[in-house]
């Protein structure tokens, strides 16, 4: 009888464990806009800085750019971030 109920819990804590769901991490993502000008064709480099430093200061590291737009003289770049 003990050794049927040894077995019942080990399979119950084997199961509970397989069972139960892997608690999800929860990560906070944002997007940012930067713009840059420039009459020396900078305008894509500074618009990434200006995305950059909005990250940066709000305390994303973790970003990706996943549009922009090109105009003569002026650049708008669009950041994804994850933290």
């Amino acid at each position: 009888m003990r050794k049927t109920l040894l077995t019942l819990l080990g399979a119950a804590a084997v199961l509970g464990t397989i069972a139960t769901p892997a608690s999800a991490t929860t990560q906070e993502t944002r997007k940012f806009v930067g713009y840059g000008s420039s009459d020396f064709g900078l305008e894509l480099i500074y618009a990434r800085h200006d995305a950059r430093n909005q990250a940066t200061w709000a305390g994303f590291t973790d970003c990706e750019e996943y549009d922009k737009i090109l105009f003569p003289y002026s650049a708008t770049v669009f950041w994804r971030c994850t933290r």
